[in-house]
């Protein structure tokens, strides 16, 4: 899993939450950071991108990401989901959307159902921390 968020706080909450929950995380603070991470050679099954970043937006970076990676698995977290949804009016297959604050249970049911289609075991999942 990429995380690409400016927010140092809600990466490293993101990465401890989805680390516990068994998945290798990277991270990366812009896009043009991730971008770079990606051209190193890192392989990721899934980018969660937050949607309002500076210079390049999480919708843009992943605009981009598929032109090499059209099956790259995308949740966008954001506290304005509106606004992606009033300029896209479907939600692609692969893809899906977390809004702030969310779980941490919520985070890692999402993350789980765009990588296996499933919802992880209740026990599994640790209710205690949000964003």
């Amino acid at each position: 899993v990429l995380v690409v968020d400016d927010d140092a706080g809600v990466r490293a909450l993101e990465r401890r939450t989805l680390e516990r929950a068994g998945y290798q995380v990277s991270e990366a603070s812009s896009a043009p950071d991730a971008f770079a991470l990606l051209d190193a050679g890192l392989v990721v099954d899934l980018l969660i991108a937050d949607l309002d970043m500076p210079d390049i937006s999480g919708e843009e970076m992943v605009r981009r990401m598929h032109k090499t990676r059209p099956d790259l698995k995308v949740l966008y977290v954001t506290g304005n989901i509106d606004r992606l949804l009033d300029a896209r009016a479907l939600v692609w297959e692969g893809e899906a959307f977390l809004d702030k604050p969310f779980t941490s249970a919520g985070l890692i049911e999402a993350v789980s159902l765009l990588l296996t289609g499933h919802i992880p075991a209740a026990a599994e999942r640790d209710e205690g921390e949000t964003t």
